[in-house]
C-alpha cells in the first residue's frame, strides 16, 4: 500500500472521533458565549428545587439535572416571584426567576440554586425593610405580624400565603434578620430573599446558621437559570460518590441509562446497517446525497500496479532461449577445433 493509501486509511479511522470532539467543543463554546460565565452549566446536587420527592420532571429542576446559566448585568434583570405575579411570568413551572448565587459572597462554599421570592430594600430612615412588590399583589396574599401591615419599613414578620406549587405559607422574619445584623456588626443591606421550591416555605434567610442569613446582593449572583439538560448531571454525582448522599428520583436514573444507550447505540446501529446494505450493493449515503442535492462521492482511484521494466533492445529472453543460445555457442566451438 502506498503512503497516500495508508494516510487515507488512518484519516478514515480517526475522522469520526475528530468530528465528535469538534462538535462537543463547538457546543460548549456556544454555551459559554450565550451564558457569559464559566462554567455555563451547573449540576443540581440536592432535591431543594424538586416538585416531587419521588419523581423528576422535564421543566422542573431536579437532582442530577444540568442547569444552563445566563449572566446578569444588574439585579433589575432578575424577576422574583412576587414581581412576576401580575404578569404570570414563570420559569421551571413556577413564578419568577431561579438564580445561582454564592452564599454570603463566599467563593469557598457551594453555590445555591434557588428561586428569588422578592427584592427587599433596607429603609435607613425607619430601620426596617421595604418590599415594593407587595403593592402589586392581592391583599389577601400577604400580611405582616408584629408590625403595621404595610409594604414599607417592615420590622416584623412578612407572611406570604399559598406560595408555590405546594401552596405553602412563607415567613420572612425581618426582626430576626435585623438582630443578626446587629449581633455581627454588619450594616443592614437589601437584596433578594430566596427559597427552594421544595423547602416547605423556609427561606434561605431564616436564621444566622442557615443557607444564607443575609439578603442576596447583586455581586453574589453567578447567573440566572435559563435552561436544563435533564439527568446527565447524575454522572458527576456518581463519579464523586455524592449519589448515595442525596435522594435521586428513580425515573431520573432510568432516563439517564436510556439516553446513554441511545447516544451510544444509535451510531453503532447506523454503521452496522450501512455496512450490511453496502455489501448488498445499496449505497445508502449516495441516496442521502442525492436527496439533499449534494455532489456524488468521488470514486477511489485504484493503486497503480508495479510494471516490470523491459530490457533494452526488445523483449526479455526466456530461460529456454538463453539455454539454447549457450548450447549453440558450444557446438560452434567444437566445429572450429575439428577443422584444425
Amino acid at each position: 500500500m502506498s503512503a497516500a493509501g495508508r494516510a487515507k486509511k488512518v484519516w478514515d479511522s480517526l475522522k469520526g472521533l475528530i468530528v465528535a470532539v469538534v462538535i462537543v467543543l463547538a457546543f460548549i463554546g456556544a454555551l459559554w458565549l450565550y451564558a457569559g460565565v464559566w462554567p455555563p452549566l451547573v449540576v443540581v446536587e440536592s432535591n431543594s428545587m424538586q416538585h416531587s420527592d419521588t419523581r423528576s420532571y422535564i421543566g422542573v429542576i431536579d437532582t442530577g439535572d444540568l442547569v444552563i446559566l445566563k449572566q446578569v448585568g444588574s439585579s433589575s434583570e432578575v424577576r422574583p416571584y412576587l414581581e412576576s405575579y401580575p404578569s404570570g411570568y414563570s420559569t421551571y413551572s413556577e413564578l419568577g426567576d431561579v438564580i445561582v448565587y454564592r452564599p454570603l459572597g463566599s467563593d469557598t462554599r457551594t453555590p445555591i440554586i434557588h428561586r428569588a421570592v422578592c427584592r427587599v430594600e433596607y429603609n435607613s430612615t425607619g430601620g426596617g425593610f421595604d418590599v415594593p412588590a407587595l403593592r402589586s399583589i392581592p391583599a389577601d396574599m400577604w400580611t405582616v405580624k408584629g408590625d403595621a401591615r404595610t409594604w414599607y419599613d417592615i420590622r416584623g414578620t412578612l407572611v406570604l400565603y399559598d406560595m408555590g406549587f405546594n401552596q405553602v405559607e412563607v415567613r420572612i422574619n425581618f426582626t430576626t434578620m435585623l438582630s443578626n445584623f446587629a449581633a455581627t456588626h454588619i450594616a443592614p443591606h437589601g437584596g433578594f430573599i430566596t427559597l427552594g421550591d421544595n423547602n416547605r416555605g423556609v427561606v434561605d434567610q431564616s436564621s444566622i446558621g442557615g443557607v444564607c442569613w443575609r439578603p442576596v446582593q447583586d455581586d453574589w449572583i453567578n447567573g440566572v437559570a435559563r435552561g436544563e439538560i435533564p439527568w446527565f448531571g447524575l454522572i458527576k454525582l456518581y463519579v464523586n460518590g455524592q449519589a448515595s448522599q442525596v435522594p435521586i428520583p428513580s425515573n431520573s436514573q432510568t432516563n439517564l441509562l436510556i439516553s446513554l444507550g441511545l447516544i451510544i447505540g444509535v451510531p453503532i446501529a447506523i454503521d452496522i446497517t450501512t455496512l450490511v446494505l453496502e455489501r448488498r450493493g445499496v449505497d445508502v449515503w449516495g441516496r442521502v446525497r442525492q436527496a439533499l442535492h449534494l455532489p456524488p462521492k468521488k470514486e477511489e482511484e485504484p493503486e497503480e500496479k508495479a510494471v516490470e521494466e523491459k530490457p533494452k533492445g526488445g523483449k526479455k529472453a526466456s530461460s529456454s532461449q538463453k539455454k539454447g543460445g549457450s548450447q549453440q555457442g558450444k557446438g560452434s566451438g567444437s566445429k572450429k577445433k575439428g577443422k584444425r
